[in-house]
């Protein structure tokens, strides 16, 4: 029996008409109303002879789309229909050539400092949701056409279709628009090689590269310099690995967690404590470990406690020394303060609506921020929120407490608050956004940006002064110790570089 299946009502005519496989199968049809509701039928052929006629699959298609359109007056909905789906393969053609496009680019170009994996990701989730809203959607409407009586009867409504069908497809027609425009916005930002500034060159200068520390299976989201001297590294391959400061060898791989590890801090009584997308904090606490045959001494890592409580991801940890308190900010939008000798939070922290990807604690005060954009001051002595503000356009990525509040977020913005949380200033990014944040001394912040420069910025004259490519790939932290200026990036390495201010 021949069907309908493989028309699309979204093709244009001539598109139609050029499908060689419906416009020449030619095919034995009753078109008589009493059968079977013009469906295709074998079983009516002996008894309605003079009914049938011989015709194409597609000339079959449009003539019952004709008799229906004049039988129920669907006109005005198949419009509604039809200019849908006109606008969504627009948006399909639109998405195929800036994706063409950016692999031309990325031929000419030939950049080794260009990553495109995400924006490759981002491609493919747009045409992913194209596809799958568009084609789930193809059954009914064909019924809809085929069989529009069931539309006007006691079960299904004629509103059926309009509020299933039409307005999903008009909601997904934005969304593709507005998928398409970030699209378009990551390509140009993609290639945008700006000249460098005549200041950035004096500040290659006072930038040394140490070591790349090379090791990690998957992108490395934190570096921290341990009580001892040595360097530990977070990792989304589910590791920390110790590395010796002196050979920078990875000299210890930890395992205790079984999800991606964000995030690393220090604590009191030479341990650290990180945090991980497993839902759990860990506290490693360092001893000593002889060997009796040579008496040599070597210095080991173990877990000694884990801290559950968080229903979701827990992307970032501080620790407070005032309070002695860790704290965490997690994906189910609270804060958890902790003592690290115990196994329960001590205070839930509710107040944010979204998830919470950032933090900072400094005295009395806690600053958080989350994925819609805003900012929460806290008050430690109360347990309560002091204040809070919404200046960012997108999620907040990274916070810094000094004398002043100080946040970056996907919409390339640096705002600078007081310590009350006012909004002050705006530093407006020309590069791209920044993932990570770091003081160096009053006059000098550093930024680790999504395409791997390191962004200098100067706090006292709202700019900034100069910007250098150190990795392939996105910065996600920046740790500054004495000269020693330490990143971790996307690129699956750490570098530590030798910073003369």
């Amino acid at each position: 029996m021949h069907s309908f299946k493989d028309l699309d009502i979204t093709d244009t005519e001539n598109e139609q008409l050029q499908c060689t496989q419906h416009s020449k199968d030619i095919i034995k049809v009753c078109l008589k109303s009493g059968c079977d509701q013009l469906k295709l039928c074998q079983s009516c052929l002996s008894s309605h002879d003079s009914s049938h006629k011989e015709i194409t699959i597609y000339q079959l298609f449009k003539e019952v789309q004709a008799k229906i359109k004049a039988d129920c007056k669907v006109e005005k909905q198949k419009d509604k229909f039809d200019i849908v789906f006109k606008n969504i393969q627009e948006m399909r053609q639109q998405v195929h050539q800036i994706f063409n496009q950016l692999e031309y680019d990325i031929k000419q170009y030939l950049i080794e400092k260009i990553n495109i994996d995400e924006l490759n990701q981002n491609y493919q989730t747009l045409i992913n949701i194209n596809e799958n809203n568009y084609f789930q959607h193809i059954p009914i409407l064909k019924n809809y056409y085929l069989n529009p009586i069931n539309f006007f009867d006691e079960q299904i409504q004629l509103s059926y279709v309009e509020e299933t069908i039409l307005t999903k497809l008009l909601a997904l027609n934005e969304k593709l628009k507005l998928q398409v425009e970030k699209l378009k916005n990551d390509a140009e930002h993609l290639f945008d090689i700006k000249t460098r500034k005549a200041s950035e060159h004096q500040q290659e200068e006072s930038v040394q590269l140490l070591t790349t520390l090379n090791g990690h299976e998957n992108v490395v989201r934190c570096v921290i310099k341990l009580h001892n001297g040595d360097y530990a590294t977070s990792s989304r391959d589910k590791t920390i690995k110790i590395w010796n400061q002196n050979t920078f060898q990875c000299i210890q791989v930890l395992r205790d967690h079984i999800n991606w590890v964000q995030d690393l801090t220090l604590i009191p009584d030479n341990k650290f404590a990180s945090c991980s997308d497993d839902k759990t904090i860990k506290i490693f606490s360092q001893f000593i470990q002889t060997q009796s045959t040579n008496a040599f001494q070597s210095s080991l890592w173990e877990c000694v406690n884990t801290l559950k409580g968080h229903e979701s991801y827990v992307v970032r940890i501080v620790y407070n020394d005032k309070f002695n308190y860790l704290i965490t900010c997690s994906t189910d939008g609270t804060l958890r303060l902790w003592d690290p000798s115990q196994k329960n939070a001590l205070v839930v922290l509710h107040g944010h609506e979204n998830c919470v990807y950032t933090l900072a604690s400094k005295k009395n005060l806690i600053v958080s921020g989350d994925e819609g954009g805003q900012l929460i001051l806290w008050s430690l002595s109360h347990m309560k929120i002091e204040n809070k503000q919404k200046k960012h356009s997108g999620c907040v990525n990274a916070i810094l407490i000094d004398q002043y509040i100080y946040s970056c977020g996907d919409d390339r913005k640096i705002n600078i608050w007081d310590i009350n949380l006012q909004f002050i200033y705006v530093i407006k990014l020309e590069r791209a956004e920044l993932e990570s944040l770091q003081f160096i001394n009053d006059e000098l912040i550093v930024g680790g940006d999504e395409q791997g420069y390191l962004q200098f910025i100067n706090p006292v004259l709202r700019k900034v002064t100069s910007e250098i490519p150190v990795h392939n790939d996105r910065i996600y932290k920046i740790k500054y110790y004495n000269g020693i200026l330490c990143t971790a990036s996307s690129d699956l390495s750490v570098k530590l570089f030798k910073f003369n201010i």
